[in-house]
C-alpha cells in the first residue's frame, strides 16, 4: 500500500479526491439543514429525477467519450469530444419531444405530484451529458485540478440555491432547481477557456470517427445503459411500488453512504483509466497496481462501513432529522453492497480499455435481470421496502464479487478463491445478522 501512495499516480488521484471531499463535506453539512427543510417527497421526486436522467446520460453520447482517454492520437480524441457533445444535444432534444407527448402517463407510473418537473430532464441529460465528455478531455491531458475545483464548485453553488429557496419568489422543487442550476455552472466552468478548436470539425471527420468506433455504441452503450437501469432499479421500483417518500428514504441513505464513497472511488477510477490506458498500450501486466488499489481502497473504507452498519439507524435521524429513521434502517440494510461497488467501480474502464465489451453487455443485462428479480421478489414475499433492499443487497454482493475476480483475471492474476469466499460468507453472516431485527422481525 506505501508503495502505491509514493506514486505520481495516487498524487493524481489524490488531487481529485481532495476536490470530492471538500465537495462532500459542503454536501454533508448542507443536509443538515436540507433535510429539516424539505420533505421526503421533495428528495424522492428529485431522486427519480436524476435516475432517470442517469439513464439517458448514459445514452447520451453512445458512449464515444470513453475512447476520448483510450485513442492514443490527439486528432483523434479531438474528434471523439466534438461527436460526443453532437450526440448528446441531439439525444436530449429526442427526450424532450418524448415528454412532450407522454409526460402524464410518466408522471403517474412514478407517483410523481407535478409531471411538469420532468422538463427538466433533457436539460439535466444535456448539461451533464456535456460536462462528463468535456471532464474526459481534462482526464486526457491530466488537468485533474480543474476538475477537482469543478466539483467544488457543482457542490457548492447547487447546495447554497438550495438552501435560500425556500426564501425566494420561485416556484417549485427548490432541490431540483439547485441541481439544474449547479450542473450549468459546472459546464461554463469546464467550458472556460477550453480551446476553441476542439469545437470545430467536418461532417466528414464526424462520419469517419462514428465508423471508427462503433463498437462502442453497439456494445458499450448498450452495456452502461443496462448498468445504470440496475443500480437505479431500486429507485424506479420503489416509486413505482411505494411513492416518492420511501424513495426520498432511500434517496438520502444513498447519499450518506455510497455518494461519499463513489466521489472517491471515481477520483481514483479516473486516474486509473489513464494509467491503465497507458499500460496496455505498452503491453505490461496491470494486475500488481490493482492489487494495491482494491488493498487502499479496502482499508479506507472498512471503518466507515462498519460504523454505519452497526448506527446507521442512529446516524441518519442524527444528521437529517426525526423524520428520517427509515433512511437509517435503509443504510444499514444497503452498507455492506455498497462497499462492494466502491472496490469495484474504480476498474469499470477496464473494459472499454481492453475492448471487453461483448462481456461487459453480458454481465450488465445478467446484473438488471437479478437485481430486479430481487427486489420483485422481496416485494413480493416481504411486502415492504426494506425486505426488496435486502434481496436486493445480497444479490449485488455476489455479483460485485464476481466482477471483481474477473477484473483481476482480465488484468493478468486471478484472486485467491478463499479470499473472495471468506470476503463473501463474512459479508452475508454480518448482513443477515444486523438485518434480522428490521427485516424479518415484526
Amino acid at each position: 500500500m506505501l508503495k502505491l501512495i509514493n506514486t505520481d499516480f495516487f498524487k493524481n488521484a489524490s488531487l481529485l479526491f481532495s476536490g470530492s471531499l471538500l465537495a462532500q463535506i459542503i454536501g454533508f453539512g448542507a443536509l443538515y439543514f436540507l433535510g429539516r427543510i424539505y420533505a421526503p417527497e421533495d428528495f424522492g421526486e428529485v431522486e427519480t429525477i436524476m435516475k432517470l436522467a442517469g439513464v439517458f446520460i448514459a445514452i447520451g453520447g453512445l458512449r464515444y467519450e470513453m475512447a476520448i482517454v483510450v485513442e492514443e492520437k490527439t486528432s483523434q480524441a479531438e474528434e471523439l469530444l466534438r461527436l460526443s457533445l453532437f450526440l448528446n444535444f441531439a439525444i436530449s432534444t429526442l427526450i424532450f419531444c418524448i415528454i412532450l407527448f407522454f409526460k402524464n402517463t410518466i408522471g403517474i407510473f412514478f407517483k410523481l405530484n407535478d409531471p411538469n418537473i420532468l422538463f427538466g430532464l433533457p436539460v439535466i441529460v444535456w448539461i451533464t451529458s456535456s460536462t462528463e465528455s468535456i471532464i474526459l478531455w481534462y482526464n486526457r491531458v491530466k488537468k485533474f485540478k480543474k476538475i477537482s475545483v469543478n466539483r467544488v464548485l457543482f457542490s457548492s453553488s447547487g447546495t447554497l440555491y438550495k438552501l435560500l429557496h425556500p426564501f425566494t419568489l420561485v416556484s417549485g422543487n427548490g432541490l431540483f432547481i439547485g441541481q439544474i442550476l449547479a450542473q450549468f455552472l459546472a459546464l461554463l466552468h469546464m467550458v472556460y477557456k477550453l480551446p476553441v478548436q476542439l469545437l470545430k470539425t467536418t461532417q466528414q471527420n464526424l462520419k469517419a470517427v462514428l465508423k471508427t468506433y462503433r463498437s462502442f455504441a453497439v456494445f458499450s452503450s448498450p452495456a452502461a445503459i443496462l448498468n445504470i437501469l440496475a443500480t437505479s432499479m431500486p429507485v424506479f421500483v420503489i416509486s413505482a411500488f411505494d411513492g416518492q417518500e420511501a424513495t426520498g428514504y432511500f434517496g438520502n441513505a444513498y447519499k450518506l453512504t455510497y455518494l461519499p464513497m463513489s466521489m472517491m472511488s471515481l477520483a481514483i477510477g479516473q486516474v486509473f483509466f489513464e494509467r491503465i490506458a497507458r499500460i496496455r498500450n505498452q503491453k505490461e501486466n496491470a494486475s500488481k497496481m490493482a492489487h494495491q488499489l482494491v488493498n487502499t481502497l479496502f482499508f479506507i473504507g472498512i471503518i466507515p462501513v462498519i460504523v454505519m452498519l452497526v448506527w446507521g439507524d442512529q446516524i441518519a435521524p442524527l444528521i437529517l432529522g426525526n423524520q428520517w429513521e427509515e433512511t437509517g434502517v435503509f443504510i444499514q440494510i444497503m452498507i455492506l453492497f455498497y462497499f462492494t461497488m466502491f472496490l469495484t467501480s474504480s476498474f469499470s474502464s477496464a473494459f472499454e480499455t481492453y475492448q471487453k465489451l461483448k462481456f461487459q453487455l453480458g454481465y450488465n443485462l445478467i446484473f438488471l435481470i437479478c437485481t430486479f428479480g430481487a427486489l420483485y421478489l422481496g416485494y413480493r414475499e416481504g411486502g415492504n421496502t426494506r425486505a426488496a433492499l435486502t434481496w436486493f443487497s445480497l444479490v449485488g454482493i455476489v455479483l460485485r464479487l464476481s466482477i471483481l475476480n474477473y477484473f483481476f483475471v482480465l488484468f493478468g492474476k486471478n484472486l485467491i478463491a478463499k479470499t473472495i469466499f471468506a470476503i463473501l460468507i463474512t459479508g452475508v453472516l454480518s448482513y443477515l445478522g444486523f438485518t434480522l431485527k428490521n427485516v424479518m422481525l415484526p
